[in-house]
This record gives structure tokens, C-alpha cells and sequence, in this order.
């Protein structure tokens, strides 16, 4: 892996149970097995609440810490899995049905982070569209119809109670979890 001037990178999602991420996963590999599009697989199913970002490794663990206090703070929510999507004809995705819990999250992670790094500006989201990506960077608008005709009207729907977020880290090729930080206990 090449050392970058800032660190490796990491980014912060909302990772579903080991049963839906599987369920993601074999969508995946349906559309790598019949469509030869496979970036996707490179990263464990996940709803992004900080896109990647840079961060000098000896400040890892002053991010770990400020993660789990803040993560202590937020309280567990449903979140509703509802068909599929897509963008632009190059992003195929499972749909999410509320956005607010998830945006509301994502903009109170955004200060936090902002107070710890400094951010470039192609590190910075303010906005987001939740979902859980099934095909995207090499999914080519050429086989764009061929992969979205096999999903466009599939049925799927799932949902789970999101406890937790994850810090993950670039390793080179994949993304390693490397902490998980539970949400407030609820009694």
C-alpha cells in the first residue's frame, strides 16, 4: 500500500446484521456471476454516514475515542429495506424508506468529525441518500439496463435495528471493519 501524506483512509457507516449483509452480498454476486461487474463486492454491506477521509494513523485513536462517545449518545432506530434504486445509470442499490434518522446521524457525525480533521472538500457530504449499493464504479451505462432489468421489479424487503457504527480502514484493495461502537443502551 502506498503511504499517502495523510494517512490511510477510513470511512464510518452503519453496517446491517450478518444476515442481511449476506442477503446484499448474494445480490452482489448474482450481478458479478452474470453481469462481470464486482467493485461492489470490495465492501461489506453498509449505509454510509461519513464518506472516505484521511486521517494521519497515531490520530486513530483519538477518532476511536471520540467514536464511542459519541455513539453512547445515539439512540437505536428501525430502519426499513424496501426494493431497489438506482443513480445515474452507473449505482444499483437497496432502498432505504426513512431517510431522516439516518441524515439526522449522519449531520451530528459530520461536526464531530470536522472538529477532529481537517477535512478536503471531497471528504465532505452534506448531504446523503441512504441506500445499500449492490453495483457501482464498474457497472458501465452500456450493461446499466441488462443489470437493472434483473432488479427493477424484484421483490425485496428487510429491515433491522441499527445499534451500532463502524470505523472502517482501507487496507490496500478491501475495507477492514476495525471498530464497532454500540449506540445508547435501551432498557
Amino acid at each position: 500500500m502506498s503511504k499517502n501524506k495523510r494517512g490511510p483512509l477510513y470511512f464510518i457507516a452503519i453496517l446491517p446484521p450478518v444476515d442481511i449483509r449476506n442477503e446484499i452480498r448474494s445480490f452482489k454476486e448474482t450481478i458479478s456471476r452474470h453481469h462481470d461487474v464486482k467493485h461492489a463486492l470490495k465492501l461489506p454491506a453498509h449505509l454510509t454516514l461519513q464518506i472516505p477521509f484521511r486521517i494521519f494513523e497515531e490520530n486513530e485513536s483519538k477518532l476511536i475515542e471520540k467514536l464511542k462517545g459519541f455513539s453512547k449518545m445515539v439512540d437505536p432506530f428501525l430502519v426499513d429495506l424496501n426494493g431497489f434504486g438506482s443513480f445515474s445509470k452507473n449505482v444499483i442499490f437497496v432502498k432505504v424508506l426513512d431517510h431522516k434518522p439516518l441524515i439526522n446521524l449522519h449531520a451530528e457525525l459530520q461536526q464531530l468529525i470536522m472538529s477532529l480533521v481537517e477535512l478536503k472538500s471531497h471528504e465532505i457530504s452534506t448531504k446523503i441518500h441512504p441506500h445499500l449499493t449492490i453495483a457501482v464504479r464498474d457497472l458501465k451505462r452500456s450493461n446499466f439496463s441488462a443489470v437493472w432489468k434483473d432488479f427493477e421489479n424484484k421483490d425485496y424487503k428487510n429491515s433491522f435495528r441499527a445499534e451500532n457504527l463502524s470505523l472502517l480502514k482501507h487496507n490496500g484493495k478491501t475495507w477492514d471493519i476495525i471498530e464497532v461502537f454500540d449506540f445508547k443502551k435501551c432498557d
